[in-house]
Parts: C-alpha cells; sequence; structure tokens
C-alpha cells in the first residue's frame, strides 16, 4: 500500500464509522481549549500582579517598621513601640545582619506642585527619607543624593516617584481631565516645588518651606503615595517643624548576609516587638493564589486531555476488535501488520492534531476576548498592561507535539498488539 494512499485506505474503513469518534474528539477539543485559556490568562494575571506589586528589594532583605497601635477602627503607625537608635543598633548586632538602611517619614504636611502631562497639577504628598544604598546605584547613576535644607538655595531636591503612583495618576487624573498618560521614562526630569508646612488640609504655625525638586528618578520599590528624597532633608525638616519629638525612624531595610538567613531575623525582629515583611511578601502570597488556581485548572484540563486521548485510543481499538474479520480478510490477503498499525496511528495523529490545534486556537479566541473586554472596562488595567492574556507559543507547540508522539506512539503499540493475532484468530471472529 502506497503512502499516498492512507488517506483513501483510512477513509473506506472508517466510512460510516466517524460518528463513534465525536465523543472523544469533542472531549479534545474541550479539554485543549480550556487549557490554552487558563495558561494564558493565569500568565497574563501574573505578570499584572507583577507590574503592581513586585518589588525590587533583593531576596536577602526584610523590612522592619514598627508596629503601631489600634484603637477601634483606627490603625496608627505611631504610639507604640517606636525603632529608635536603640533598637537600630540592636538588630545590627545581629550576626545575620550585614547592613540597615534607615527611612524616616517627614512628621509634617506637604505638597507638590507643578506641571505634568502640560497642565496644572497639585497633590498632597508623604515625604519619605531614604538613603542612596536603599535605592541602589542602577536608579541613581547619575543623581546626588545629598540635599539639606542648607542645600535649598543653591541645589535641586532630587525626588524618586514610585512607579505605581504613575499608574494612578494614569487612570484618574489623566483620564478624567483628558491628558496624555504618563511613562516612568517621560516623568524623569521634571521640574516641580515640594512645600513643607502646609497641604491642602493641614497647615502649621511655622511659616512654610517651598523648595525647587526635580524628578530624578522612579522605582517600584517605595509607598504608594510616597515621594523618596535624600534622608537628611527629612530630618531636618522634622528637626524644624517637630523640635521635641524625639527622632524615630519609619523603617529599616535590614540587609541579611545571605538569603537562608532572612528567617532568623525575620523572628529576632518580631521577638523585639516590631512587624517585619520580607521581599515582595502581599505580591508573593498574591501570586501563589493565582498559581496555585491556574495549577489546579491547568492540571483538570490536562486530565480531561489525557482522558480524551485514551478514550480514542479506547474507541478506534474497540472497533477494530469488533471488525476482526475484515482486519483477518486483509492480513490474509498480504496486507502486513506493521502497515495496518501505522494506517490506524496516522487516522489516531490526524484526528488528536486536527482537535488539540482547533481546541488550542479557541482557547487563545476566548483569552484574547476575555483581555479584550477587561482591559475596556479598566482604566487602571488597560495603563498597567497590553493584554491580560499571555501566548507561551513555543511552550504551546511544545506541549502539542508531546501530546501528539503519546498518542500515536500509544496507539500504534495497541495497535500493533491488536494486529499480531494470528490469522485464524481473527478470521474466527
Amino acid at each position: 500500500m502506497r503512502r499516498h494512499s492512507a488517506p483513501r485506505a483510512i477513509a473506506l474503513w472508517n466510512r460510516g464509522h466517524w460518528r463513534s469518534y465525536l465523543f472523544s474528539q469533542s472531549m479534545l477539543l474541550t479539554a485543549s481549549m480550556f487549557l490554552a485559556f487558563f495558561a494564558s490568562i493565569g500568565l497574563g494575571v501574573q505578570r499584572l500582579l507583577d507590574r503592581f506589586l513586585a518589588s525590587d528589594l533583593p531576596a536577602e532583605q526584610v523590612r522592619v517598621s514598627p508596629p503601631g497601635i489600634q484603637a477601634g477602627f483606627f490603625q496608627t503607625e505611631r504610639g507604640g513601640l517606636e525603632i529608635d537608635d536603640s533598637l537600630r543598633a540592636r538588630i545590627a548586632e545581629l550576626p545575620e545582619v550585614a547592613s540597615i538602611d534607615p527611612q524616616v517619614y517627614a512628621c509634617v504636611p506637604a505638597s507638590l506642585e507643578g506641571l505634568l502631562g502640560g497642565q496644572p497639577y497639585y497633590t498632597d504628598i508623604t515625604l519619605e527619607g531614604v538613603t542612596g544604598e536603599f535605592l541602589g546605584a542602577s536608579v541613581l547613576a547619575e543623581v546626588d543624593w545629598s540635599y539639606s535644607l542648607a542645600d535649598s538655595a543653591v541645589k535641586i531636591l532630587p525626588i524618586v516617584l514610585s512607579e505605581n503612583l504613575l499608574v494612578l495618576y494614569n487612570a484618574g487624573f489623566a483620564d478624567a481631565n483628558n491628558l496624555l498618560g504618563l511613562t516612568p521614562e517621560g516623568v524623569v526630569g521634571m521640574d516641580c516645588e515640594v512645600t513643607v508646612g502646609r497641604s491642602s488640609i493641614a497647615g502649621l504655625p511655622r511659616r512654610p518651606v517651598t523648595v525647587r525638586a526635580r524628578i530624578a528618578a522612579t522605582s517600584r520599590n517605595l509607598a504608594l503615595f510616597a515621594l523618596a528624597v535624600p534622608i537628611e532633608y527629612v530630618e531636618d525638616v522634622n528637626a524644624l517643624f517637630a523640635p521635641e519629638r524625639p527622632r524615630s525612624y519609619s523603617a529599616l531595610i535590614v540587609t541579611a548576609r545571605r538569603a537562608e538567613q532572612v528567617p532568623g531575623i525575620v523572628r529576632a525582629v518580631e521577638a523585639m516587638g516590631l512587624r517585619a515583611e520580607t521581599r515582595r511578601g502581599i505580591a508573593q502570597k498574591a501570586e501563589l493564589l493565582v498559581g496555585v488556581v491556574t495549577s489546579a485548572l491547568a492540571a483538570l484540563a490536562l486530565a480531561i486531555l489525557a482522558s480524551a486521548v485514551t478514550s480514542s485510543i479506547h474507541t478506534l481499538l474497540s472497533d477494530l476488535r469488533n471488525r476482526r474479520y475484515a482486519l483477518g480478510v486483509l492480513v490474509a490477503l498480504g496486507t502486513p501488520g506493521r502497515r495496518l498499525a501505522m494506517i490506524f496511528s496516522y487516522q489516531i495523529l490526524f484526528m488528536s492534531a486536527v482537535s488539540a490545534v482547533a481546541g488550542t486556537a479557541l482557547g487563545c479566541a476566548a483569552a484574547w476576548g476575555v483581555s479584550k473586554a477587561l482591559l475596556s472596562i479598566s482604566v487602571a488595567l488597560r495603563s498597567a498592561v497590553d493584554s491580560l492574556a499571555v501566548f507561551p507559543v513555543p511552550w504551546m507547540l511544545a506541549g502539542l507535539c508531546t501530546v501528539l508522539v503519546i498518542s500515536t506512539g500509544t496507539a500504534y503499540a495497541s495497535f500493533r498488539r491488536t494486529l499480531g493475532m494470528p490469522v485464524a484468530d481473527l478470521l474466527r471472529s
């Protein structure tokens, strides 16, 4: 039998019997569709979480902050145990600690005013004093991160902006005022004015201080509504407006000598009555939840896929057993059993390929449609990512080839075993 006659032989053999394969192939198509959909949407949601919640903190760093106090519905950062120089020294004495970078919030009202997107922009802000080591050399490659109140007449205050704050700006202020959105690259270099001692909702008796400022860089590793400035400037502001207030730190970024030592630092810090948050704590929990749900749904789809392939092979084997007399006639006429096994395996390959490719295409199309619908509804999502669906084409092709190879190989082995029966046994059916 020539190779090009195999499709015609299959068509003649299955004339009137195609309906028996509809159920198994519909299962295969459905499983492929769900698997592609869950994988695409799951990867897209994980990318979205990375965009909103990812942190630049290395795995060996821990953020230590005061526990604050809670009174009814109100939670405050101050009023309980505070991080002072003595507590900082105790943490620094831990053998696992390599370095400590302090952070200090300005304890006075502050505001920012400037031009964003070509329009006047005003907002109340929180100033967070950080060290240059905390931001890293990659963020401050060309920035002089030293500034105090005494420098206000001759220098410009450098600011590092939270990238997630840009997401809220694009989804809120810019969209409501028909302004163009801003990218991290687009805001770097913008000049503005920072006023301490007064905001839209509060003011201090002392005369406010306004300084020239410039957005020097952006970072994901900052509080959402805080602007990072040199820590010396914030300490000067706190000393000027609240000299009676004892010096304390809003947080400490503790770097372990090795990432494996982080749990020990967390236990020691919590024993002191402080809060400890490891790298991407919230993001890791959210990603874990999404990963577990996606994996469970994908595993269910894989189980359906395996069942569909098995059902397809079993259906064809049952059909062969029911028509053993016809097979016996073919073998008696000189048709090699190996060639028959190859023809029937080709049938499994062809049906599985059509169903799997069609199901994968439908799943990707459904994921693309869901992504488009959600992005059209939510401006925040649209400003954060281009698509909620991720299509890992190489992995999909590899998975498709794996399924086809396994199904075809299993079918060939099963058919060879069935067709290896003596001709007399086949004709006796």
